[in-house]
Formats: structure tokens, sequence, C-alpha cells
């Protein structure tokens, strides 16, 4: 049974974070199917939210790589996703969404890092 929900985890990840990407890279779908763009202060908080999510799922899901690794990556990953919008023509870069999306992976890592201890929860390859 513990398989299988790590498994899920795992999959789960994977999923979201293909998701995200597309998020970040295609126009917003808020304008695309509502025809209305957020204002600043809700839109900005987004990009935390769901860093944060990542950022959990993964460290849920961590075999094999350290903690500061995984981190690493997923730092790498927030920079990547937040460098292609330039290259996107219904997006734009912007520091401040990858510093929220930097501290959205640092608290969601923490949190699952702190969730995994409390449930005796570790990830091993099935």
């Amino acid at each position: 049974m513990k398989a299988r929900v790590i498994l899920a985890f795992r999959y789960l990840a994977i999923f979201y974070m293909i998701f995200l990407t597309l998020l970040l890279w295609l126009p917003d779908p808020r304008v695309l199917v509502f025809g209305w763009e957020p204002s600043d202060d809700v839109g900005g908080y987004m990009h935390l939210l769901t860093f944060l999510v990542l950022g959990f799922l993964f460290e849920l899901d961590r075999r094999g790589f350290s903690f500061e690794f995984l981190g690493l990556l997923l730092l790498c990953y927030a920079v990547l996703t937040e460098v292609g919008q330039i290259f996107s023509p219904s997006r734009e870069f912007d520091l401040q969404d990858m510093i929220q999306n930097f501290a959205g992976i640092i608290v969601g890592l923490e949190i699952g890092n702190i969730m995994k201890n409390i449930y005796k929860f570790t990830a091993k390859s099935p």
C-alpha cells in the first residue's frame, strides 16, 4: 500500500511540473477563458503558491537525492521557466515572480520535509 502512495506522489509531481510549465509559458488562462487579467496583488501570490505545491510534492517523492540537491534542481527549474517567458509573446520576465518562485520552493520543501519527519514517510524506489 505504501509503495502505491509513493508511486502516486511521483506521478502527481511529474504531472504537476508539466502542467506548471504549460501555465507559465502559455498565455494566462484567465485571460483566454474569462477575458480578464488579475491585478498584480492577486497574480503575484499565485507564483508563491504554485511553486510551494511543486516543492512539497517533490520533497514527498525525494529518493536518492539530498535535500539540498533537490532544492537546487527546483530553483534551476524556476529560473528556466521564468527566463523562458522572455521568448513567449504573451509572457514577460519578472524578477518579483522569480523571487516568489524561490520562496515557494523553499517553503514547500521545508513543509514536505516536516511532514515526512512527522509521519515517518520516506520515498524509496519500488
